[in-house]
């Protein structure tokens, strides 16, 4: 047990009058600061089925009771997500009594990690134990990101009594769309990554030393590691330490092993209020607004009424105003846990904030660099508009002639291309999951792979005028492969009126899931078939002298692993099976290829 005294924070809340409707919404005074927290570490949690988890609690070292915040966490409660979150203790300087749990089989905590498999029915019962224990006001809170974030979700689905509120943040809304796979493609640096950095602790609790030095050095190889083949057999990675890795790769449709990690089969069953934080490039940002629009609409009417959604311009993580190599401004800075204080001090201290007015979507409006208020997703104002692609035949890279117009092209035309996976276009950016020093992740200047002449490259003319974009990206690309299967990579990109073209949105589809995540079919040969390629949400002005660009390939590497243009399973396919195919893109006349944009006209 320690004692820590620390100055005042900085971040107190300060007390204010806020109106809503007509009717007063007093915020509480001053919030007390505590100075002295009190740390009891390792602390045991039975399970219900005589498993023990292990937890460090702070609290504020008097004798008042403080409602709890719970943060369940299969990457050390030691750590407790401190990259994004401030430490425990200024919560609970703050008036809380703070939980950090290892969740099961990792870090201290006793029995098997099987990812996802247990954490509903483990925070059920931590949940219970929390509020029961003496000297805490029964009201429980979660907070935590990625996977402590389904751990909140899978928690508030088994309605423990005690639970008042959560905040999920950057997690997607099934395991198999939008996690594991995107559209059939694997999200191979996201899961590979992962699987290794999981591993190391696995290695460590078994004392398998020769195991974790070798996991350790490929981890910090692992751009070398993305190449290896095939996946199933990549050396660092043990199936005895990470078996669900193995399992990923076996199951590459949709079926029902992927139901653990839906979150969707859930949202009628939760019933407290949910704030959803997502990042504009990461790579879980569609599942983090399906989350918020599916509890909205078939939880009941009042925690449907308590959904609210905020939208960040960042990635996975760290979270800052610096995005891959953009600076988004001062008011991109991380103030997620002045937000989450305010957010638990209305729901577990009935406190009359900001939150009694808040529009239930506040989302930051890349471009601009301004916050922006929503009554839902996507703003009611938005207009889908169609920019078609044109060429004369040649789009091949920055040095030719694609353009992206309003205009519906008079003459069929179609750009050719060739893919080979054995020299896949680098991913440059994106979204992706992870750390970006492990997996490509944010805003780049994509002029470096625009030289190639396996990416077409569509730009419209100069903006007169700010076109700003709200919503999701969806393109209509007709197509043809001479290969049995393929994929076909989208990209929205900004250009600045100096050249440089950073990305914004980007989409994959497997060309053999088509029609179907849950069955393969293979490509009809030279025939064009429609194709609908979601690339994701954005909010971004594309400001006045600036251009809009869709680049249009078939890799994303290693953010997705390469498809060697037969129908192969991820986890088997080798370079022995590499092929290379040839891409026609068609657009005008009966196959208007085209991006769809949702345009805002933006009030002042």
């Amino acid at each position: 047990m320690a004692l820590w005294k620390k100055e005042r924070s900085e971040r107190q809340q300060q007390g204010c009058h806020l109106k809503k409707e007509g009717r007063a919404c007093l915020v509480m005074k001053k919030q007390k600061v505590t100075e002295n927290i009190k740390i009891t570490r390792d602390v045991p949690v039975s399970m219900r089925d005589g498993t023990i988890l292990y937890a460090d609690i702070y609290r504020p070292d008097d004798q008042e009771k403080y409602p709890v915040l719970l943060l369940r966490t299969p990457y050390n409660k030691s750590d407790a997500q401190t990259m994004n979150y401030a430490h425990p203790i200024w919560y609970a300087k703050n008036g809380y009594v703070v939980i950090v749990q290892d969740t099961r089989g990792r870090w201290k905590s006793e029995g098997t990690f099987d990812p996802y498999k247990a954490e509903g029915q483990d925070g059920y019962d931590t949940v219970e134990w929390a509020a029961h224990l003496p000297d805490v006001e029964p009201k429980v809170g979660m907070y935590g990101f990625s996977y402590a974030a389904a751990v909140q979700l899978l928690t508030a689905a088994e309605r423990p009594p005690h639970l008042r509120c959560i905040v999920p943040a950057m997690i997607g809304s099934d395991g198999y769309n939008g996690h594991v796979y995107k559209h059939g493609a694997f999200a191979l640096a996201l899961n590979l990554s992962w699987t290794l950095f999981v591993s190391q602790d696995e290695a460590f609790r078994r004392g398998k030393w020769d195991w974790l030095r070798e996991i350790s050095f490929n981890t910090a190889a692992i751009q070398s590691l993305y190449h290896y083949l095939p996946l199933k057999d990549v050396p660092a990675v043990k199936e005895e330490l990470t078996p669900f890795y193995q399992k990923w790769l076996e199951h590459h449709v949709r079926d029902e092993y992927w139901d653990r990690y839906s979150m969707q089969d859930h949202y009628e069953k939760i019933n407290v209020p949910v704030l959803h934080i997502g990042g504009w490039y990461d790579i879980f940002i569609d599942g983090t607004i399906e989350n918020f629009q599916g509890i909205k609409k078939y939880a009941d009417a009042k925690a449907a009424s308590e959904q609210y959604l905020f939208i960040a311009p960042w990635y996975h993580m760290p979270w800052s105003r610096y995005v891959g190599e953009l600076d988004f401004g001062e008011h991109a800075r991380n103030r997620i846990d002045e937000i989450q204080l305010s957010w638990f001090n209305r729901w577990l201290k009935d406190e009359e904030n900001e939150w009694c007015q808040k529009k239930p979507v506040k989302y930051f409006l890349m471009g601009s660099n301004e916050w922006r208020e929503a009554s839902q997703w996507p703003p009611p104002n938005t207009i889908n508009t169609n920019y078609y692609l044109h060429s004369s035949y040649k789009a091949n890279s920055i040095n030719d002639d694609g353009k992206l117009s309003i205009h519906l092209p008079e003459k069929e035309a179609s750009d050719i291309f060739v893919y080979h996976p054995s020299i896949p276009v680098p991913a440059l950016g994106g979204r992706s999951g992870a750390d970006p020093v492990l997996t490509p992740m944010g805003p780049k200047n994509q002029l470096p792979i625009e030289a190639r002449n396996d990416v077409l490259v569509y730009t419209s003319d100069i903006l007169e005028e700010d076109v700003s974009v709200v919503g999701d990206i969806k393109v209509i690309l007709y197509a043809s492969t001479t290969a049995e299967d393929t994929d076909f990579v989208v990209k929205l990109i900004d250009v600045h009126p100096n050249g440089n073209a950073y990305n914004v949105a980007e989409g994959i589809i497997r060309a053999s899931f088509r029609n179907s995540l849950e069955r393969q079919e293979p490509v009809p040969a030279s025939q064009v078939i429609k194709y609908e390629i979601n690339a994701g949400a954005i909010a971004n002005v594309f400001k006045k002298g600036h251009s809009i660009r869709l680049d249009i390939t078939s890799s994303l590497f290693p953010t997705f692993d390469r498809n060697p243009n037969r129908l192969v399973k991820p986890g088997s396919a080798t370079a022995a099976d590499f092929i290379a195919a040839t891409q026609t893109i068609y657009h005008g006349g009966r196959y208007p290829s085209h991006v769809i944009l949702p345009i805002v006209k933006e009030q002042r």
